[in-house]
């Protein structure tokens, strides 16, 4: 007999691990959840040095390489670090702390009981109006068999609405996966607006938490975020871990050495095939991929 595949109810069925049962199935209702006191503060403190010491690393760059994604006002005086790119590959404590910490339980609470590691990186929302992040849904640009993927971040420092938290559609990852190409078929990590027209912007909540808050995003909820409107960096280490039997059928934009391993239960014995369709996204192995600053700063300058 084939294992079952893995609905939601069958995901609560097993018993939380980190989560309450109502933060899971608020979850799986609203397709997001913000967190407090999940991350014991020893790990908190790890990510926030770490964090720190890249930062001052980039000082010495003047582009953008494998490790960085560098902005357009970066000097070695004032950095501007828009993302740190593969960040399990950037530091053994980040790996540990993907496979090791209640963030992989967390992870299984709300993918099953198997899970395997997909990707990381650490996002930095600077000062300014230039820090705007549009409307997306992260599975368009990494699709898999099924949509049983989620992205775990962790909020570095303190993140009221005003230092432009991720902000989410309550219920959007219900709907459809929508093109994020503009009409010449260039890929721009972004929905278009006539897609988001037919949504009401007055349902969207603000995942808003204290420093080593947990942020949790299905991988086809429409979400975004605003601009930085304090004097402070805005850091967010995210981590994305998929259920066992959702495989990738496009190269990845941002593999790491560890995309792919099992870090809860037990590697799949058949995959999970969801007939939602999902639109192609571009061939990563080919093209490459910057970020989704670098697409969304080009789909907004060609306009």
């Amino acid at each position: 007999m084939l294992p079952r595949i893995m609905t939601p109810e069958d995901i609560l069925s097993h018993s939380a691990r980190v989560l309450t049962q109502s933060q899971r199935e608020d979850y799986f209702r609203k397709g997001f959840l913000s967190a407090e006191g999940l991350i014991p503060r020893p790990w908190v403190n790890r990510l926030i040095d770490l964090s720190n010491e890249f930062l001052d690393t980039s000082r010495g760059l003047t582009e953008s390489n494998e490790g960085f994604d560098i902005g357009p006002k970066h000097t070695a005086q004032s950095p501007h670090v828009r993302r740190l790119r593969a960040l399990v590959d950037r530091h053994p404590d980040f790996w540990r702390f993907a496979a090791e910490s209640p963030l992989a339980d967390i992870a299984a609470d709300l993918v099953g009981p198997d899970v395997k590691f997909h990707s990381s990186k650490l996002n930095y929302k600077w000062p300014g109006a230039g820090e705007i992040v549009k409307w997306h849904q992260d599975t368009a640009a990494w699709p898999h068999t099924n949509y049983s993927l989620v992205t775990l971040g962790v909020y570095l420092d303190d993140t009221p609405a005003e230092r432009g938290p991720l902000s989410c559609l309550p219920r959007s990852h219900q709907g459809p996966i929508f093109v994020h190409r503009d009409d010449a078929g260039i890929w721009t990590g972004a929905v278009r607006d006539e897609d988001m027209a037919g949504f009401d912007i007055n349902d969207v909540e603000d995942l808003t938490g204290d420093t080593g808050a947990v942020v949790a995003l299905h991988c086809r909820v429409l979400h975004a975020s605003r601009a930085n409107l304090t004097e402070r960096v805005r850091p967010c280490a995210l981590f994305v871990y998929a259920a066992a039997d959702a495989f990738a059928w496009m190269p990845q934009p941002t593999p790491t050495s560890h995309t792919g391993e099992i870090v809860r239960g037990a590697p799949a014995k058949v995959a999970h095939l969801d007939p939602t369709p999902c639109p192609v996204p571009p061939n990563w192995a080919e093209q490459g991929y910057g970020s989704i600053f670098t697409a969304q700063k080009a789909a907004a300058e060609a306009m």
